[in-house]
């Protein structure tokens, strides 16, 4: 009796696990994620903070993520090609700025010596107010689980491309001295009235 509630168990373990697997590779191996957020301080103060990974320290989410991550900046640190380098507790990667125009800045990511990303930001400017989208976009290649690391993936970046984005706006609007100016004079307008 107890021999066949063994195999019964093994039998629903094994068929459990067969699930498991044929789910994890009809699921998307591939995940995106796109955010956007309203900064209000100038392009000249917004872009900076992205090209120049010496600024990120202001205002990436990663530290908070990973306490023991640690980062590396390579040569050059700002601009077309700027490097950055990170060891944490999940892994490590590298991060390079692939292309810089106007109104986007192009990265690639690569994780663990294996998993690519590639990202954009895309800045324009109205009224005095700068929309900054970060587009990711990448591909697990872990074989059988790939499908669950993607949802995994986009999850974490959803959340701390979330976070990320909403420093980047406090320091930038914090950083731009016209629009503290103005909100200054604006508040002492008000007040004398």
């Amino acid at each position: 009796m107890l021999i066949k509630l063994l195999k019964i168990l093994i039998k629903g373990v094994l068929l459990l696990l067969l699930v498991l697997v044929l789910i994890g590779l009809i699921l998307p191996q591939s995940y995106s994620v796109n955010k956007t957020i309203e900064i209000n301080a100038n392009i000249d103060v917004v872009k900076p903070l992205v090209t120049d990974f010496s600024q990120w320290q202001k205002w990436s989410p990663w530290e908070k993520v990973d306490s023991s991550i640690r980062f590396t900046l390579g040569e050059p640190s700002s601009g077309l090609g700027a490097h950055q380098s990170w060891k944490g507790k999940w892994g490590y990667g590298e991060m390079t700025i692939t292309s810089i125009s106007q109104n986007k800045v192009s990265f690639n990511i690569l994780l663990n010596a294996e998993h690519i990303i590639r990202g954009t930001f895309n800045f324009s400017e109205q009224n005095g107010i700068v929309t900054l989208i970060c587009n990711i976009e990448g591909q697990t290649t872990a074989p059988l689980i790939s499908g669950y690391t993607a949802i995994l993936s986009e999850y974490v970046l959803r959340n701390t491309v979330s976070l990320g984005l909403n420093n980047l706006q406090t320091v930038a609007q914090l950083s731009d001295p016209q629009r503290i100016m103005q909100s200054h004079d604006s508040q002492n307008s008000t007040s004398e009235n």
